[in-house]
């Protein structure tokens, strides 16, 4: 669950998503792949592919984030040292500002500490804000040196009272929004709205009638020949002008 109320699917890398990642770098804004790779990298080749996407699933593991089977974020780490993990993630420029680094290192650093992880690294451009700022945002306070043109980020995995205060905290707010539409919506479809008394789609059309919901309301019944208390009726969802 993201901070907007979203959903995304997370799973391990696999080597079938050879054309997934594919898809999902070629999506990606030049800024966004500068951030990643310090250099222009408009097209991954097949040597970058297999690399990424075959990871031994110890010392190299990597995370996907989906929606729709479509990949919109990577976080992955590579073990460089006894207990320490270099940590890159690219999110889909569409999809930025919802909050998914956090939960994708979240977890990524858990299945790091299974591994005996014990700390992470990473290499950020000084100018990437939004990178350095999804490290303290999951709770993580890292150590930060200046190297050759770039930041040196060092942090512990190991979760703290703090950190585990921050993930509930960004759970229990993306929870909320999660159902603000449900509980506040804007316009409201009643699908197999029915003009029988006292049926179920008749209940529900009419205890929202009455309730005084000022948005729009939509009955959707494919057989209905006219409006249902009132409220205008569609076919299917597809007729509904407008979003719900």
């Amino acid at each position: 669950m993201l901070r907007d109320g979203g959903t995304a699917h997370l799973r391990p890398i696999r080597p079938d998503d050879a054309d997934r990642l594919r898809e999902f770098h070629s999506r990606l804004s030049p800024e966004t792949i500068y951030y990643r790779f310090f250099a222009p990298y408009p097209t991954l080749s097949d040597r970058d592919v297999a690399r990424f996407t075959q990871v031994d699933y110890e010392d190299r593991v990597a995370i996907v984030a989906t929606v729709a089977d479509d990949i919109i974020g990577v976080v992955r780490y590579d073990k460089v040292a006894e207990g320490e993990a270099e940590v890159a993630f690219t999110i889909r420029d569409d999809h930025q500002a919802r909050g998914l680094g956090s939960v994708l290192l979240e977890h990524l650093a858990a299945a790091a500490r299974e591994r005996g992880m014990r700390r992470f690294v990473a290499e950020v451009l000084p100018t990437n804000v939004r990178m350095i700022t999804v490290f303290r945002e999951a709770g993580y306070e890292p150590h930060t040196s200046m190297e050759e043109g770039y930041l040196l980020m060092e942090f512990a995995i190991e979760p703290t009272e703090h950190s585990r205060a921050v993930m509930e905290s960004r759970e229990h707010r993306a929870e909320a929004r999660s159902i603000e539409r449900l509980l506040a919506p804007a316009s409201v479809a009643v699908v197999g709205a029915s003009g029988r008394p006292d049926s179920v789609g008749e209940t529900l059309l009419r205890n929202l009638v009455e309730s005084g919901f000022t948005g729009p309301v939509y009955a959707v019944n494919p057989r209905a020949t006219g409006p249902i208390r009132g409220v205008p009726t569609v076919p299917d969802l597809s007729a509904i002008p407008g979003g719900v």
